[in-house]
């Protein structure tokens, strides 16, 4: 097989070059994107508890993956050396590291995919040899090194493009990118949901976040649903990979939205087949003394989602006693942004126009059944979340919800904790306790006056009914509804 380790044998000790961000070769990464793929750079994969570092890895999808290694020879140390095949009778080290590295890509694949036929193909960038000075080069390099797979420092973007495509068969059907990157990179995967059945990969906004030194992060800014607790997720998660001493502490603004993350960090470890001891993260809810339990005083890195919602007394202790521990908190005002934050631009939830609906306080009651059932024909009831601006009316509508339509509604508190309760029947709650929730068809019944709709119906993925009702009565009002 091509490439398999190779041995160099030098009359001298070879030159070393620095390694440098520079060295990737951009006019390769220009073509690849025009193709449709996709280009990484100094590749981290990871695998169970390993980690496999990638000089280049590329994906196309008429083609497969492409697997690089960057070799920094030059004319001057190549004079009178020569290379061979390596073998075990050889001590030498080899040259390459291409046929692990293929190892630990197909076991990724397998493990996350179960079966996978993706082609894979070998390359080297000679990063400071021309063509010209190669073919000066003693016989066995021309013997063991075929030039087709080789890409020089002065080859042309043409040149690079037919070389690609030249080490396989082209394929007429694509190979999915999402599938196959999704296996390899998948801490930058999203897992499918009923709304995204396939799955998406993090844009290149979100993965932006993950490279920036975590010493430089301080806030993460964004508007409601572009994505900031699936990152916060994930920049744990590589932290852990890439950090053997780290310990991560989550806090996030309820107890249900702690273990909804906690729950969606799992899935991702389990579909990625990576492993981490999950004792190094810590999901919570927000409490006045955390700063004195011992996941806070053992944690390296703090995390604080939806920072807005947990009280500045609470954001403000943990600052006072950070000492060397990092600190990453998100919000939605961007006048919190600082020196050292990063801010998402675009939304990947829809926004949803919500349908408006003034009632009587004798027939609020009577119009959101109606909409229910109707809903009901084409939802589920695990689909449907009611959010009451009064916490009095919970009570008094579950009875009447409940009856009519022989169910048995999940009221969902602060306290509310998926270790003795689910959610699999219509939510209802209240706006404080609605953090980690996303539910396709969203009920907010309140008085005609409300600060702020956005953040209520910014739950909803697919439809959103604003029920208004004037000046209540109180709780007398309410119980003359159910009669």
């Amino acid at each position: 097989m091509f490439f398999s380790f190779l041995t160099r044998l030098f009359s001298s000790p070879p030159q070393q070059l620095p390694s440098s961000e520079s060295e990737e070769n951009t006019e390769l990464k220009i073509i690849v994107i025009k193709e449709g793929g996709k280009f990484f750079h100094n590749f981290q994969l990871f695998h169970r508890a390993t980690l496999t570092s990638i000089d280049t890895l590329i994906f196309l999808p008429h083609l497969g993956i492409l697997l690089g290694e960057t070799v920094s020879w030059n004319l001057t140390e190549l004079e009178n050396a020569t290379v061979e095949r390596a073998s075990r009778q050889i001590k030498r080290p080899p040259s390459t590291r291409f046929e692990a590295t293929e190892s630990k890509i197909r076991q990724k694949l397998a493990d996350v995919l179960s079966f996978d036929f993706t082609p894979i193909y070998r390359f080297i960038w000679m990063k400071n040899l021309t063509e010209d000075e190669f073919d000066t080069l003693d016989l066995s390099f021309h013997e063991l090194l075929p030039k087709k797979y080789l890409l020089f420092k002065d080859e042309s973007g043409d040149s690079l493009k037919q070389k690609l495509y030249a080490m396989g068969p082209y394929r007429d059907e694509p190979l999915s990118s999402l599938k196959i990157i999704g296996a390899l990179n998948s801490y930058t995967y999203i897992l499918p949901t009923s709304q995204n059945p396939a799955g998406a990969i993090l844009s290149p906004e979100q993965t932006h976040f993950l490279s920036v030194p975590l010493e430089l992060q301080m806030s993460l800014t964004g508007g409601y649903g572009s994505g900031k607790s699936t990152l916060l997720l994930r920049k744990a998660m590589l932290i852990l990979l890439t950090d053997r001493e780290a310990s991560v502490l989550f806090i996030a603004p309820t107890l249900l939205a702690s273990e909804l993350l906690r729950n969606e960090f799992v899935s991702l470890l389990y579909y990625g087949a990576l492993e981490i001891d999950l004792l190094r993260i810590t999901f919570t809810p927000p409490q006045d003394d955390i700063t004195e339990h011992k996941c806070f005083q053992e944690a390296t890195v703090v995390m604080c989602d939806d920072a807005y919602l947990l009280g500045d007394a609470l954001i403000d202790r943990i600052k006072h006693h950070q000492g060397n521990r990092s600190l990453l908190l998100s919000t939605v005002n961007p006048d919190t942004l600082s020196e050292h934050s990063v801010g998402l631009l675009h939304r990947y939830r829809s926004h949803i126009d919500p349908r408006i609906v003034t009632s009587t306080s004798q027939n609020t009651l009577h119009l959101l059944l109606s909409d229910i059932r109707h809903r009901l024909t084409t939802s589920r009831r695990q689909e449907i979340m009611i959010v009451f601006a009064d916490a009095d009316y919970i009570d008094i509508y579950k009875d009447s919800i409940d009856e009519y339509l022989g169910s048995n509604c999940r009221i969902v508190t602060p306290s509310f904790s998926l270790q003795y309760q689910n959610l699999d029947d219509i939510v209802l709650t209240t706006p404080d306790s609605i953090g980690g929730l996303s539910i396709p068809h969203l009920f907010f019944i309140v008085e005609e006056k409300f600060d702020d709709y956005t953040y209520i119906l910014s739950r909803a993925s697919e439809s959103s009914t604003i029920i208004t009702y004037p000046n209540p009565q109180g709780e007398a009002d309410a119980k003359n509804l159910q009669e």
